[in-house]
């Protein structure tokens, strides 16, 4: 019965996530028709614009409108690209393929740099190395991508040329851009690793371990950790919805073409049909990233599940 009703509920934000996209597109001063007659004419009539406006059948009620968006939008239809005159969901695919290149390299960036930090942390509590990981982390959380993103092509695009300025098909070229992308995701998951770390090193199961003669490191290493990465991987779920939603800044800052960067265009170029078929795409991953979290985290810790159920 729970996962009837998560399915529903799943449905029910994907339904309302589809209109909001759509209306939020449609609500601006964007005349899709002007843009559309701009785009095939270059300098449109009046009469021009108007016909488009009654071909498109956008000179009916938003409400008609978007109730046949959605009847295409079912069947996989999104549109066609006022820009390239190509299918939308056609463009999309391709763009989120580099996209999800991008959020894998990212994700391997998080999990190699997350443990090994917050274990260090744990471990060196309240010394010099466990305060500079703290000061390392609150500034990787508060900087902006897009500031670090211009350090990073800085130093080592211009200074130090490692790596070039705009470069693309290659793995070299995804460290810099993957790098940015997850810099502030590592900060604030070696915070949470190490706060869990240190509330299971209090657990009665640890002072029996000490008792038995095992050392500290060992047991962090041993039995903490295991402990603690439950609600991790939980986390590490949730932020690829949130990156590849959030990978707008970092594409067009390392000039990356994917899913981001051809979002900010078709913004630019006033593509109606582009923006609003990234903003459901984008919604439906980040819901969906969500929805798998939370299974897996039922998975891990049934539980807590069973105790709410109680309740």
């Amino acid at each position: 019965m729970r996962i009837i009703n998560k399915f529903f509920r799943l449905v029910l934000v994907l339904f309302m996530i589809s209109i909001i996209s759509f209306f939020l597109a449609n609500i601006s001063s964007i005349d899709s028709a002007e843009t559309i007659g701009h785009h095939l004419y270059g300098n449109p009539s009046q009469e021009q614009i108007e016909n488009i406006r009654i071909e498109k059948g956008l000179d009916k009620p938003a409400p008609i409108q978007y109730i046949k968006w959605l009847q295409h939008a079912l069947v996989g239809d999104l549109g066609i690209s006022y820009q390239t005159s190509n299918p939308v969901l056609s463009e999309i695919k391709d763009k989120l393929f580099a996209t999800v290149k991008l959020v894998i390299v990212s994700l391997f960036f998080i999990a190699v740099i997350t443990i090994p930090l917050s274990l260090v942390s744990a471990y060196k509590k309240d010394t010099l190395i466990d305060k500079s990981i703290q000061v390392i982390t609150i500034l990787g959380i508060s900087v902006p991508s897009f500031w670090l993103g211009y350090v990073l092509l800085s130093i080592f695009a211009i200074k130090l040329p490692i790596f070039k300025v705009v470069e693309y098909g290659n793995f070299r070229s995804l460290i810099l851009p993957a790098a940015t992308l997850a810099a502030p995701v590592i900060s604030s998951s070696v915070k949470i690793l190490r706060t869990t770390l240190l509330e299971n090193s209090e657990q009665e199961y640890v002072t029996y371990a000490r008792a038995r003669g095992l050392s500290y490191k060992r047991i962090l290493y041993a039995h903490i950790l295991k402990n603690s990465l439950p609600p991790m991987i939980t986390l590490f779920f949730q932020n690829i919805g949130m990156m590849i939603a959030g990978s707008v800044i970092v594409e067009n800052v390392f000039s990356w073409p994917g899913l981001g960067a051809y979002f900010m265009s078709a913004i630019v170029n006033r593509d109606t049909p582009a923006i609003t078929g990234c903003m459901l795409i984008l919604g439906m991953i980040f819901v969906i990233s969500n929805y798998v979290s939370e299974s897996i985290n039922h998975f891990l810790n049934p539980h807590i599940f069973t105790i709410e159920e109680d309740n």
